[in-house]
């Protein structure tokens, strides 16, 4: 009986670039032809046309997609002018009120009489754009920081000074400071180092009371912020009843003059004193409490002014309390007690 052709027919792929064809010449070596004999590699219908169907697919969806791929819009000549005065409009003021933020040496750090970050020692060009913060002194020199570090001098001493020169910062830098401050404080930036993604309740908390001393410091009223810090739940008492007996008592101040100086100060919600001090007399809080209650009403001294003016008062009551209650800052201002 005489074999089928198919049967007789080799079992190989006809070559690599035809896999999905089967080799036409008789199987004269077993199951292979002489030619595919060695190679041996097996055709099969079912996956070389699941093959082959895939390699379609492949091809039509690559297709599909350079057709999908979204011509350029061509612009009109009127679009391109358009741009071309917003770009404009970015470099002569965008970038000019970016300079006046931040300082002289924000796109030209080469004016800069220092090349390194005192903190991290690393170039300047490597402060974080919203950290950048520079000046230029009495000498004409312009220096550059990394303004958390400037924020955390404040803690240690009354007046900024320079690290280079050892000279004083000037009250219009220090303003322009607390201005940057809190802008970042607006937009939920820290303000002080953070070494996690997260800022800690210890760091939030310093924040807050950084945020407040740079107001004091920016007024003209210097003073070192750990003396705070280190105020007992008898000297946040003592300064609570001095700063309300100047207020409502010895400043003699009327209704509107008050008004002026802290805006909404009898406000149902957001009243200056919440409580009488002989009230508070007789209640138990912990120092956690004090320190709260305390520094949310020297913000409000500081902050709810609209004028500078206005503000430095707030200032003045501020620091003549706390030089009748802490004895290092009566030392710095005698004429307060």
């Amino acid at each position: 009986m005489e074999t089928p052709a198919s049967e007789s027919q080799c079992c190989s792929i006809k070559s690599k670039k035809n896999a999905n064809l089967r080799c036409p010449n008789v199987a004269s070596r077993g199951e292979f032809c002489a030619k595919h004999c060695n190679s041996r590699v097996v055709w099969s219908s079912t996956s070389k046309a699941g093959e082959t169907n895939t390699n379609a697919n492949a091809k039509a969806n690559a297709n599909a997609k350079a057709k999908a791929k979204p011509k350029p819009i061509p612009f009109t000549k009127r679009q391109k002018a358009s741009a071309e005065i917003i770009n404009k409009f970015w470099k002569v003021y965008g970038r000019l009120a970016l300079r006046r933020r931040h300082g002289p040496t924000l796109f030209l750090p080469s004016l800069s009489h220092n090349d390194r970050d005192i903190y991290t020692f690393d170039t300047i060009s490597t402060i974080p754009m919203a950290y950048h913060f520079s000046f230029i002194d009495e000498k004409l020199h312009a220096w550059t920081f990394d303004m958390r570090f400037l924020i955390q001098l404040l803690q240690y001493g009354k007046k900024l000074i320079n690290p280079f020169s050892q000279e004083p910062i000037s009250e219009t830098t220090i303003h322009r400071l607390d201005a940057m401050s809190q802008n970042l404080r607006k937009h939920k930036l820290p303000i002080v180092y953070v070494h996690t993604d997260e800022l800690t309740p210890e760091q939030i908390w310093n924040q807050k009371v950084l945020d407040v001393f740079l107001k004091l410091t920016s007024l003209g009223y210097g003073v070192n912020m750990l003396w705070f810090e280190t105020m007992t739940i008898s000297a946040h008492r003592t300064f609570y009843r001095k700063l309300y007996d100047l207020w409502n008592i010895h400043l003699g101040l009327s209704l509107q003059e008050k008004e002026n100086i802290v805006p909404g100060h009898l406000a149902g919600r957001t009243p200056l004193f919440r409580w009488n001090p002989t009230i508070l007399e007789s209640q138990t809080h912990e120092l956690r409490w004090w320190r709260k209650q305390n520094l949310g009403l020297m913000n409000a001294f500081l902050s709810r002014g609209q004028e500078r003016s206005t503000q430095g008062c707030g200032a003045l009551y501020i620091l003549t309390a706390l030089a009748q209650t802490h004895p290092k800052i009566a030392e710095v201002y005698p004429w307060l007690v």
